[in-house]
C-alpha cells in the first residue's frame, strides 16, 4: 500500500508550494500569516487542524490524520519562523528565484523546504486514501530562532504523547550535515558588576566596574568544561557588554553588565554551569560585587538512543533511498529538538533538504534534494505506522 502514497507525490507540488511559502514573510515574531497559509493548506487535504495562540498573534498550527484504529503516532514537525533579512542579498528575499537546481529566497532551506515536503507527503498520504493505524500529524511551531516558546507550548498539548518525531531541519545524513544524534544545551550567562562610583580623575576612590568586568572576561578560558566522549567540550562566547555614561561624564562607572552563551555538554546542567561561574569570580579575588544569574533562551542537552525504533527504520530507509548509509554526528547546535527530546523525551529524528546558506545572504534549496526527502518521509511513515 505504501506505493500507493509513493506514486502520489508530486515534486511540482512540492515546488510550487515552497515558492508560495517564501512569498510569505514570517520573520521571528511575525509567523501568523504563515500559519494561516499552513492551516488552509493542510484543511484543504482533509486534514484535522488547529490553531494554538502562543501569544497575542503568533499562533502554532497543529493538523493530524487518524487511522482507522489504536497505533503508533508519528508527528513531523517545522517551525514557522525565520530569522531576518541579513544585508546584502543579491535578490529579493521573499520573491523566490528558481535557478541552475536551486530555489532561493528567505526560508528557503531554514526550513520551508523541509516543510514543503512535509505537505508533499501529507497530502499523497491524504489523496491514496491509504488504510492505516495510529495517527499522523504535524505541528508548525513559532519561535525556533529565538526562544522556541512555540515548542514549550506543544509539550502541554496532546502532541507532546507522540510515539517520534521528524523535525524537517536541514539535516541530509550526508557529510555537509550528519544526523544528529544529540544535541548540545545552553545557557545564557547574565552577570552583573557592582563596582563603586567616583570622579574619573580619582579612579583610586572607586571601583572601576567595567575594568572588573574584563578581568573575568579575560579568563573564561578557565572555566571547568567537562570532555563528553562523544561532544567533546561546550565552549563560550560573550554576546554583550554593556556599561559607563549614558550622557558623557567623567565618572567611574559602577555598574557593568555582560551576557555569555555556553553551549552545555550533557553531564552539565544549568545550575552546574551557574556553580562553575561563581567558582571561577571567587578565585579572581575581585573588589567589585558580582551577581552571576542566567536569562532566557536556555535548552537541556541530549542523546538519542541509537536502537531506537525511529532511528533503526530511517537507517534502513535513507541506505535503500541514497545507496549508503547515513553519516551521524553529537552536534554542536540549538533546535527544538532540545525541547521535545531534552525536556519531553520524545525520540526525535533530523531530517530535511541540503541547506544552502542558512542565516545568510541568498539562502537556498537544492531542488534534487526535494524529491529525495520526500520518498524517504514516505517510506519511514509507511515503516513506523507498520504500513504494508
Amino acid at each position: 500500500m505504501i506505493e500507493k502514497v509513493l506514486e502520489q507525490l508530486d515534486n511540482k507540488y512540492t515546488i510550487d508550494v515552497l515558492k508560495e511559502m517564501i512569498r510569505i514573510p514570517s520573520v521571528v515574531g511575525d509567523e501568523e500569516a504563515y500559519a494561516d497559509y499552513l492551516f488552509n493548506e493542510l484543511g484543504t487535504m482533509g486534514y484535522k487542524c488547529e490553531f494554538h495562540e502562543v501569544e497575542p498573534g503568533r499562533s502554532n498550527i497543529y493538523a493530524k490524520l487518524e487511522g482507522d484504529g489504536p497505533g503508533k503516532r508519528l508527528h513531523f514537525n517545522g517551525h514557522t519562523d525565520t530569522v531576518p533579512v541579513v544585508e546584502d542579498w543579491e535578490r529579493d528575499p521573499f520573491d523566490p528565484a528558481e535557478e541552475d537546481g536551486r530555489i532561493y529566497g528567505l526560508g528557503a532551506c531554514d526550513m520551508k523546504g523541509g516543510i514543503a515536503c512535509i505537505l508533499n507527503v501529507l497530502r499523497a498520504f491524504a489523496k491514496s486514501e491509504t488504510a492505516f493505524n495510529g495517527e499522523l500529524s504535524f505541528s508548525g511551531v513559532i519561535d525556533e530562532e529565538a526562544y522556541s516558546k512555540g515548542a514549550k507550548a506543544l509539550l502541554d498539548t496532546e502532541y507532546a504523547k507522540v510515539d517520534a518525531m521528524i523535525l524537517a531541519e536541514p539535516y541530509p545524513g550526508d557529510e555537509t550535515m550528519p544526523i544528529p544524534l544529540g544535541i548540545t544545551g545552553k545557557i545564557l550567562y547574565d552577570i552583573l558588576i557592582k563596582g563603586k562610583a567616583a570622579h574619573g580623575f580619582r579612579p583610586k576612590l572607586g571601583i572601576n566596574a567595567i575594568e572588573e568586568a574584563g578581568k573575568i572576561l579575560s579568563n573564561l578560558h578557565q572555566l571547568d568544561f567537562i570532555d563528553h566522549p562523544d561532544f567533546c567540550k561546550g565552549n563560550y562566547s560573550t554576546l554583550k557588554i554593556e556599561g559607563g555614561y549614558t550622557i558623557y561624564s567623567v565618572v567611574v562607572p559602577d555598574r557593568c553588565r555582560f551576557e555569555i552563551n555556553r553551549l552545555l555538554v550533557p553531564g552539565e546542567t544549568p545550575e552546574s554551569a551557574i556553580a562553575d561561574m561563581k567558582r571561577l569570580v571567587d578565585r579572581l579575588n575581585l573588589s567589585a560585587e558580582v551577581e552571576v544569574k542566567t536569562k532566557p533562551p536556555r535548552y537541556e542537552a541530549y542523546v538519542m538512543n541509537k536502537d531506537s525504533l525511529i532511528l533503526q527504520i530511517f537507517d534502513g530507509v535513507y541506505r535503500e533511498v541514497m545507496g549508503k548509509a547515513p553519516a551521524y554526528q553529537h552536534s554542536s547546535g540549538i533546535t527544538d529538538a532540545n525541547v521535545f527530546a531534552g525536556e519531553g523525551n520524545i525520540p526525535c529524528l533530523h531530517l530535511g533538504p541540503q541547506r544552502g546558506g542558512a542565516h545568510q545572504k541568498n539562502e537556498f534549496v537544492p531542488t534534487e534534494w526535494l524529491h529525495r526527502i520526500s520518498e524517504m518521509y514516505v517510506r519511514i511513515v509507511g515503516r513506523f505506522l507498520n504500513i504494508d
